[in-house]
């Protein structure tokens, strides 16, 4: 499995999101993936399906405005992520009732086990950072999007 920084950098990123809901956000995002050729169009279908399966067993929205949808999928054969903004926000089930504007979404393969755990907490603690949040917020580029979540990340 990639090391967080490197899936980071290979991140697609969609700033201006402004889908009005949770699973038009996720499609949104994988067909950014698809458009950046990093999945295949005719997996599209299967990568949405299994966030939102993921999604609808419980809500990966965290406080704050942050939300986390995975799914896992044979579509992938190492970690995909795609970062999208929604400036305005939208209702995706956090705890604190508030809009969900930061997602990070992620297509793990089945094959590498719970690996993906130690990711996703290592990008949790990074969103938990106000400033990181704030940064992504303000963020004018792709490159903005990225430093903001890399900024001082010792490498995992």
């Amino acid at each position: 499995m990639a090391r967080f920084a490197e899936v980071i950098e290979h991140s697609t990123v969609c700033r201006n999101l402004d889908e009005p809901d949770g699973p038009r956000v996720v499609a949104r995002l994988i067909q950014a993936a698809v458009d950046e050729k990093r999945l295949a169009a005719e997996r599209r279908d299967e990568a949405v399906r299994a966030v939102l399966k993921r999604e609808w067993s419980a809500s990966t929205a965290m406080p704050d405005g942050i939300a986390l949808p995975h799914g896992r999928t044979d579509c992938v054969s190492d970690i995909l992520c795609v970062i999208g903004i929604h400036p305005r926000g939208i209702a995706f089930g956090a705890p604190d009732q508030g809009p969900t504007r930061i997602f990070v979404l992620l297509l793990v393969p089945i094959t590498v086990g719970c690996n993906h755990i130690h990711f996703l907490a290592n990008l949790s603690r990074r969103l938990m950072e106000q400033s990181v949040r704030d940064n992504l917020m303000r963020a004018g580029s792709r490159g903005e999007v990225l430093r903001a979540i890399l900024r001082d990340v010792a490498e995992c």
